[in-house]
């Protein structure tokens, strides 16, 4: 039996998407990370006013620019206002957990920017 050309390019096509290529199986999922470790913080207030003091330490690295002493004292302003804020109402255990945190982690980060002044003024460029 003969069949006609358009029949036979629709067996032929069919018969290739049957034969092709197969999608390999998703890979398995991979195992899930471990948590955080818990960071042991101290109050709020406590790390928030080591923020302030990291803050005050850091403005006086002589290497410094003008403009970068005017902004410290802008962040320590606002840190001083948020932290007299924070004094003001109640905040649940929680969020002071999570302003904690985030206070220390601003501290470590103007620690090592203070570490860095300390070597020599900031280059100059595009960055």
């Amino acid at each position: 039996m003969l069949v006609s050309g358009p029949v036979r390019r629709s067996l032929v096509f069919a018969l290739l998407l049957a034969c092709g290529p197969k999608v390999p199986p998703a890979p398995p999922p991979a195992a899930p990370l471990p948590a955080d470790p818990d960071v042991d913080l101290a109050s709020m207030e406590n790390e928030c006013d080591a923020l302030i003091a990291a803050l005050t330490a850091y403005k006086t690295c002589t290497n410094l620019e003008d403009d970068d002493k005017e902004s410290i004292d802008a962040w320590i302003e606002r840190a001083q206002w948020d932290l007299a804020a924070g004094k003001k109402v109640e905040i649940e255990p929680n969020a002071q957990k999570q302003a904690a945190g985030a206070c220390r982690k601003a501290t470590n980060s103007v620690k090592a920017a203070h570490e860095r002044c300390k070597n020599g003024k900031r280059p100059k460029g595009d960055y």
